[in-house]
């Protein structure tokens, strides 16, 4: 008898990270686009005019399972690798339990 067990699927094998564009209201867009002007002026790239948001999509079915709004590209950029590292590590309960995620359907198996 081989003792050997089976492969635990990993989160990636569900699941797919992308960066999107923020759904900041309005007052918080208008604070985001004056902070960025300020530190534009004072020689800062002003990359903070737009917010980032880390999106965690099904693949099956690009269900949102977890969205995460960053303050900047940058950050956001961060933690994509940080979210696409325990993609890649930690199962499928593991993931949604770490990043605070909700998926109603079953994990594939």
């Amino acid at each position: 008898m081989n003792s050997e067990e089976a492969p635990q699927p990993h989160a990636a094998d569900e699941y797919e990270v992308d960066l999107e564009k923020s759904h900041d209201g309005p007052a918080r867009a208008a604070a985001r686009w004056a902070a960025a002007l300020v530190n534009g002026f004072f020689g800062g790239a002003g990359s903070d005019a737009v917010g980032a948001a880390v999106v965690v999509h099904r693949i099956d079915n690009k269900a949102e399972v977890l969205r995460i709004n960053a303050g900047s590209i940058e950050d956001a950029e961060s933690m994509v690798a940080m979210v696409r590292s325990d993609l890649e590590e930690l199962d499928h309960d593991e993931f949604l339990d770490r990043w605070g995620g909700r998926d109603g359907a079953e994990p594939a198996l």
